[in-house]
């Protein structure tokens, strides 16, 4: 009976240290966790403070936003304002509108808004400072005229020369339509008047698709064969002059090679050796003996097949021109029907270089022959047209000493079977020599100099000649 309240007295001193423990453990848990509750509803107020703080400064930011707005509104200066869409909310995105000039369809160009039109405009400033063996008149100091050449010596020993006239301005279009793209380009220098900076047009031509209409190139002449020269005229035997003309270019393939023929019908001039002087049957006085009659009745006729293969361009030009005199002392007109040939091209050599050639033949080419300075045909004194053959050659060679260094090196001659009743004083026989060496460090400019040399010889023997040192800048635009 004894031992089971022992038992318990044992049993009870063991449980309740333990239950004593465990109340200890129980009571420091809740102290802590009500320590965290605090530190949480500290940190809770604090958050408080600051939003409140945030809220006031918000407002203060809103009042003082509106006393701007009011101020700026038309209604404080005493007008109205009519809202458009009252109901639309101001802070909507905007449509994204097109910008008022965007890029032509060709480099350099730029969009009429509005249309599909491509305009473009730039050109070049150029000065020439050329140092003369002789004085030469007209525009003979400025570039290479070889009728201005002085024979036996009656100009000066020698002439400083400063010009800007062949500084251009140019202007182009691009339009696309059913017909095929149709362009426009305008083009002016200063060589108008010699003694002023008069503007002159150079070019003024419009096309779509192959056909062409207006002033440009004549089609006798192949302009990618013509020398990289820095006198304006360049070697003499070019015939390299503009004038009005229409123009049709039908593009084929040949033994799959592509080629271009090309058919114009361009401005006559007949061009006559009258003899010296005032001529009684013109009415007029002769230039150089020369003279032009505005008596032609047909174009000037000529087709031209172009090659343009990998290595260059080559083309073969002929041409049938009448020439014309109406108004002579045998009271008829007077006419003949010739022509002439023209073989050209641009060959690439040895990476950059190139090789350039033109050689021109015909019975009525004396005006299509350094810029005019040759007869077509020579009125004797009964009024008969006798025309002149004239042969000229241009060959030149370009070489490339480096991206931005280049030389040519030119050779012009030409010369005409002159009737035996002309008069002395005509050319018989001309030629040129040009070497030159140009620095472009930039595709907008371009520094250099040249040496040329100019010669020609008279039907009675005579000759005159001039060496000219060139330096010119130029810059494009």
């Amino acid at each position: 009976m004894h031992s089971r309240p022992r038992l318990l007295l044992t049993i009870a001193s063991g449980v309740f240290p333990l239950a004593a423990t465990a109340t200890d453990d129980v009571r420091a848990l809740l102290r802590q966790l009500g320590d965290q509750v605090a530190e949480l509803k500290q940190h809770a107020n604090q958050a408080d403070a600051r939003i409140r703080e945030l809220e006031t400064r918000l407002a203060a930011e809103q009042q003082k936003n509106r006393q701007l707005t009011t101020q700026a509104s038309p209604a404080a200066n005493g007008v109205v304002a009519v809202s458009a869409s009252p109901a639309a909310n101001p802070t909507e995105a905007k449509p994204e509108t097109k910008p008022p000039v965007t890029l032509g369809d060709t480099k350099g160009t730029f969009k009429i808004p509005g249309t599909d039109t491509s305009l473009g405009f730039g050109g070049f400033v150029k000065l020439d400072v050329n140092e003369s063996s002789v004085s030469a008149p007209s525009f003979g100091d400025q570039y290479l005229s070889i009728s201005n050449i002085p024979v036996s010596h009656r100009g000066e020993d020698s002439q400083l020369a400063f010009n800007a006239r062949e500084s251009r301005f140019w202007f182009k279009s691009f339009t696309p339509s059913a017909w095929g793209d149709i362009n426009t380009y305008l083009e002016l220098d200063l060589y108008g008047a010699a003694a002023s900076y008069t503007p002159r047009l150079r070019h003024a031509y419009g096309s779509f698709g192959n056909f062409l209409a207006g002033q440009t190139w004549t089609t006798f002449l192949n302009e990618l064969a013509a020398p990289d020269t820095l006198d304006n005229a360049g070697p003499v035997g070019l015939a390299k002059f503009r004038q009005p003309l229409v123009r049709w270019t039908q593009p084929f393939k040949f033994a799959g090679e592509s080629l271009d023929l090309q058919l114009a019908a361009e401005s006559p001039n007949s061009t006559l050796w009258t003899g010296s002087g005032w001529s009684p049957a013109l009415g007029t006085l002769t230039y150089d003996n020369l003279t032009t009659t505005g008596d032609d009745r047909y174009p000037d006729l000529i087709a031209k097949l172009v090659y343009k293969p990998d290595w260059g361009n080559l083309s073969l030009a002929a041409m049938g021109r009448q020439i014309r005199n109406a108004n002579n002392t045998s009271g008829a007109a007077r006419e003949a029907w010739g022509g002439g040939v023209s073989l050209a091209g641009k060959i690439n050599v040895f990476e950059l270089d190139n090789i350039r050639f033109t050689l021109n033949y015909g019975n009525a080419i004396g005006r299509y022959s350094s810029v005019n300075r040759l007869e077509d045909a020579a009125l004797d004194s009964a009024g008969n047209l006798h025309l002149v053959n004239v042969y000229s050659a241009v060959t030149a060679y370009q070489h490339w000493w480096s991206n931005t260094w280049r030389s040519s090196f030119a050779y012009g001659f030409e010369q005409a079977d002159q009737p035996d009743f002309v008069a002395a004083t005509m050319t018989r026989q001309a030629q040129s020599v040009h070497a030159n060496l140009l620095w472009s460090p930039l595709p907008q400019a371009t520094l250099g100099i040249e040496y040329l040399y100019g010669s020609r010889e008279l039907i009675d023997g005579r000759n005159g000649n001039i060496s000219r040192a060139m330096f010119s800048a130029k810059y494009n635009f």
